[in-house]
């Protein structure tokens, strides 16, 4: 039942409403039907005794002197359709109109032994004698058992008179004016049960739109709006739907975004954190070996492994090397933190960036030599730029020492420069094996190691492309490393003057 009911839709609004209208409009009906005969019929038993006390009054009226005195009493009682009898005060009938025949027939005038009519009646035993007016009643003939309206006066003349109306004639009218009632009733009921249900569909067609909407915002769903349903209550009803679903829209985006946001932070604190994780143990790695290395050895020279003097300085040799090492590591460590810190002030200025790149070429030129390198600058001599000198220089030695470390095949170091506009582009390229593509983003990190191994070997980038990551960070400049034919090349740029730092802060 309970199906039928929702399928049927009778559990909507719409159809409680057109159903409780259409029950008041039946039991309208139903009540009409059952007091509408009581009541007309009392209402023309009303219109009746003012018909028959007017014609009383008509009768009254006229002097029983005048010529025309019967025809004139004949025509109100054929004008009204009614009956009467005059009593004399002798108590014999004076005249009557119950015989029928012209006005002065002898029928209407009785003789002295005639019987009155109103004495063949007695008062009806009917629900419909309670009719309260002076002189008015409802009597049934004995001999017929027909009931009529009776109206009694007596003139000033000392003569009674009954005055008759048919109830027949009366209930006749009222069954038919209650059948044209109820048909009419019935007639305005279809029809208004018609109007009212466009009136109640009209009405809760906007309530069901909204209830559909706030399901669909209930679903998280807020492209469906209201429409403009006036500016009555439901109006304003579906204006504040709209309202709150903008503003729940509204919400629902800032939130996505703000976890959008700290899913984006809480997945950079665990990077770090990770991050954190694997630099302290690379870091560990890095000066565990060299302290093992120096730990080893001078406990030998202490416990006088060897009276040779040549093994002796062999000893302090590889002891002085693994604590260079380890000051490198240090001073890297030291420098790396400070600039991933911010602690140092940028302070870019002018120099010749190709004096420098020669200085750093005769630097290394003898690691280059004692590992058969062949290095070429290209830089031209005089380069002038405009940033951090000693920070740039690391950039150049990192990407040179890197080159070195790695370079194999035909031994070859090549450094290059471009002109790009507000930059020059330096680039530092080595012949030897390329870097695999899922490693290029990773080399950046700190000691990372293309083969995830953890032994002394090159294949390695320590902290060098960590410090240059930093360094060119902090000039906003771009950088990076390409695999090229026959070999890698790195690249750094450096700005030409200082009007590129006040592009860069505008943008």
């Amino acid at each position: 039942m309970k199906r039928l009911i929702e399928r049927l839709h009778l559990n909507r609004l719409r159809a409680k409403l057109f159903a409780a209208i259409l029950a008041v409009l039946v039991l309208l009906l139903i009540l009409i039907n059952l007091f509408s005969q009581p009541i007309l019929f009392r209402v023309f038993a009303y219109n009746t005794y003012r018909t028959l006390t007017a014609a009383a009054d008509r009768i009254e009226f006229y002097s029983p002197s005048s010529v025309t005195y019967y025809f004139d009493i004949y025509a109100v009682a054929v004008n009204n359709n009614i009956s009467f009898e005059i009593i004399t005060p002798e108590g014999t009938i004076g005249y009557t109109t119950e015989n029928g025949g012209s006005a002065m027939s002898d029928e209407h005038f009785p003789s002295s032994n005639s019987h009155p009519f109103y004495e063949d009646t007695a008062a009806s035993g009917s629900y419909r004698t309670a009719q309260h007016y002076n002189g008015f009643e409802i009597r049934r003939r004995i001999a017929t058992n027909a009931e009529y309206f009776v109206y009694t006066r007596e003139t000033e003349l000392g003569e009674t008179i009954h005055l008759y109306a048919t109830v027949a004639d009366v209930e006749s009218v009222v069954n038919v004016a209650g059948r044209v009632f109820s048909a009419i009733s019935i007639t305005l009921i279809v029809a208004i049960s018609v109007v009212f249900y466009l009136l109640v569909s009209r009405f809760t067609r906007p309530l069901m739109e909204m209830n559909d909407i706030t399901r669909d915002m209930a679903a998280l769903n807020f492209e469906r709006k209201c429409g403009d349903y006036g500016e009555d209550e439901i109006g304003e009803l579906g204006q504040s739907i709209n309202t709150l679903s903008n503003t729940l829209d509204a919400t629902l985006l800032d939130l996505k975004d703000k976890n959008r946001q700290l899913e984006k932070d809480i997945a950079h604190r665990h990077q770090l954190d990770n991050a954190r994780k694997a630099f302290i143990s690379n870091v560990s790695h890095e000066l565990k070996t060299p302290i093992a290395i120096i730990s080893g050895y001078a406990e030998g020279v202490c416990e006088g492994i060897s009276d040779d003097p040549e093994v002796i300085r062999e000893y302090c040799q590889i002891i002085h090397d693994e604590s260079v090492k380890m000051n490198a590591l240090v001073v890297e460590l030291l420098e790396l933190s400070k600039l991933e810190s911010g602690v140092q002030p940028f302070t870019p200025a002018p120099f010749d960036l190709g004096v420098k790149a020669q200085a750093m070429f005769a630097h290394l030129a003898l690691q280059f030599e004692q590992q058969s390198i062949r290095a070429v600058n290209e830089v031209p001599a005089s380069l002038p730029c405009y940033a951090q000198e000693d920070k740039i220089e690391i950039v150049l030695r990192n990407y040179l020492t890197n080159a070195a470390a790695h370079c194999a095949g035909e031994k070859r170091i090549v450094m290059r420069c471009a002109d790009c506009g507000g930059t020059w582009k330096i680039t530092v390229f080595n012949t030897g094996e390329q870097i695999a593509d899922e490693d290029l983003p990773e080399i950046w990190d700190s000691f990372y190691r293309a083969d995830k191994a953890h032994g002394r070997s090159e294949n390695r980038f320590g902290l060098g492309l960590s410090i240059v990551k930093s360094i060119m960070n902090n000039h906003h400049c771009a950088f990076g490393v390409n695999n090229t034919a026959g070999g890698v090349e790195f690249y750094f740029h450096v700005a030409k003057g200082s009007s590129y730092y006040e592009e860069s802060s505008d943008q």
